[in-house]
């Protein structure tokens, strides 16, 4: 849709939610652009001068308020800031006035925080990559943060030329979530509690990190707010737990493996250390390019950081090198979403045991004691 000079694509949403191009073939002119740069088709051009193998670090924001209001350590806050503090301008998923997710461009510390933290839904990408290229020829510097398909179409629409002022992050992805799936569920939400929702806060560490995945806060207009926890916490159990609303294509992912195109992958060190795991959030840190290493080394001054063996990501990171087993309910539960609240398709779809009530109820006991 970016590189369509006669704007004859369109991104349309199925009846799964999920954006998928349709092309206006009165005004198609048959150039083939879309097919020559699509990722898919053209996965051999996208080389940014990898490493082999790559360097890893386990790491965090020496900036404590900075790390406890990111997802992991605070790595990519610190990258990012790095780039707007010389002039240049960050790109990356961020909420918009209905917390739906778009991808934007920002060029200040008050813009980072939008597009700081996970937002669990596929983003919309709209027009970035013509922004992006927009700000590398004017030779400004430019940083990307997108999933790794995201980052893989960036590349391609950039074609053959190498700007050296860009820096892509990606990160490791488990699979990326319908926007249908997501909308629903804010919407009962907003239903339930009578007000607007104004904040997703995804991975919140109020009971630290390793607890984090499972635990969101929502703010409403009218001061409310809501931490949902555990099994108690709907969307989250659809998507961790039962992989119930995730693109079909992630269920065979090229992007795996060494086949990231990125500068610098991110990730939670999941089974780091103990004595690299305080709770509060351990950035994992791969270097693919010289170009992600030059950028590390700018903000090492900033962070806390200890290079690890490459073997010990994937003890706690399935996802680097394998793709999400796909529900095969999946595309049943996303079609009847709509005629059927979230909250119910949730508790039809996602059964909970009594041990794991048992669990969360413990939990809560020990947490207020």
């Amino acid at each position: 849709m970016n590189i369509c000079s006669k704007h004859c694509i369109k991104m349309e949403s199925d009846i799964t939610g999920f954006l998928y191009p349709v092309i206006d073939y009165k005004n198609c002119i048959e150039c083939g652009i879309c097919e020559k740069i699509c990722p898919m088709l053209n996965q051999e051009k996208q080389n940014r001068g990898k490493e082999n193998p790559v360097k890893v670090y386990a790491g965090w924001s020496k900036d404590s308020e900075r790390r406890y209001n990111s997802t992991s350590g605070g790595i990519f806050s610190e990258l990012a800031s790095m780039v707007l503090e010389r002039g240049g301008v960050a790109a990356g998923a961020a909420y918009d006035q209905k917390c739906d997710v778009e991808h934007i461009i920002v060029s200040d510390l008050e813009g980072l925080e939008k597009i700081r933290q996970s937002k669990y839904v596929q983003s919309d990408i709209k027009t970035i990559y013509v922004q992006v290229k927009d700000f590398l020829q004017r030779g400004k510097e430019v940083l990307f943060c997108g999933a790794p398909c995201q980052t893989a179409g960036l590349l391609a629409f950039l074609g053959d030329k190498n700007y050296e002022n860009l820096y892509l992050i990606d990160f490791i992805c488990l699979g990326v979530n319908s926007p249908k799936a997501y909308r629903a569920w804010l919407d009962e939400l907003e239903e339930n509690v009578g007000s607007k929702i104004v904040k997703v806060w995804f991975k919140y560490k109020i009971n630290g990190w390793k607890r984090s995945p499972y635990c969101t806060r929502i703010d409403f207009e009218n001061g409310k707010s809501c931490v949902q926890n555990g099994y108690k916490n709907l969307y989250m159990r659809g998507y961790l737990g039962a992989k119930l609303y995730m693109r079909v294509s992630c269920g065979s992912c090229p992007y795996k493996g060494d086949n990231h195109f990125s500068d610098i992958t991110l990730a939670d060190f999941w089974g780091v250390a103990n004595e690299l795991d305080d709770d509060r959030g351990t950035s994992l840190i791969l270097i693919n390019t010289k170009q992600g290493q030059t950028l590390f080394e700018e903000i090492k001054p900033r962070i806390f950081c200890q290079e690890r063996k490459f073997e010990e990501l994937l003890e706690g990171n399935a996802s680097f090198v394998s793709s999400v087993k796909m529900n095969p309910a999946s595309e049943k539960f996303l079609s009847q979403l709509g005629s059927i609240p979230f909250s119910k398709m949730i508790e039809d779809y996602v059964k909970v045991s009594t041990l794991e009530r048992v669990k969360y109820f413990i939990k809560r006991i020990v947490s207020k004691s």
